[in-house]
């Protein structure tokens, strides 16, 4: 039988929901990437790992691309989640950014949507996405998607996407 492990990094809680929910739909354990040790990769056969979406980089992935030697025959997902993972731009940036070196090249990748609460965000997060609205806010009318103005929104307002309906694909590729 094969064992399967949903690994994770969250921040805010999105990811982490997530990861609960797979590891729920897959009778599997779940651990923090944090708690999860490089040498319990030998117990299990396939390998779930969500991380939260920063600037384009998925966060504590380097877990999995520093180990891809001890994950050789493995099956490897994983998950993306952040504000911006829906759209197609977002999506090639994310894949460049993060699956473009020859080790991780083509691995699959799911992306999930996350939530956002202005009022929880502090410091040079809360910088970074004054300075995004404000790059969105200077596109000239013609240039702005509809991806930019749903991002906008919820930068301003605030949203919650999370939503099990995400986790349906990765769950079914482990079924």
């Amino acid at each position: 039988m094969e064992r399967t492990v949903v690994i994770y990094k969250s921040k805010n809680g999105s990811t982490e929901k997530y990861a609960n929910w797979i590891g729920e739909e897959l009778e599997c354990p779940v651990f923090k990437a944090e708690d999860f040790s490089k040498k319990d990769f030998e117990y299990y056969d396939n390998i779930i790992f969500g991380g939260w979406v920063h600037a384009g980089g998925v966060m504590g992935f380097d877990l999995i691309k520093k180990n891809m030697r001890r994950l050789e025959g493995k099956k490897i997902v994983v998950f993306a989640v952040g504000l911006n993972v829906m759209g197609t731009e977002a999506r090639m940036q994310l894949r460049e950014i993060n699956f473009d070196k020859k080790r991780v090249k083509g691995m699959t990748c799911y992306y999930c949507p996350g939530a956002y609460d202005p009022s929880a965000v502090k410091g040079i997060d809360a910088g970074l996405m004054k300075m995004m609205m404000k790059m969105l806010e200077s596109k000239k009318p013609e240039e702005v998607t509809e991806d930019d103005k749903i991002l906008l929104t919820a930068v301003k307002e605030g949203t919650d996407m999370v939503d099990k309906k995400y986790i349906e694909p990765i769950v079914n590729k482990f079924r």
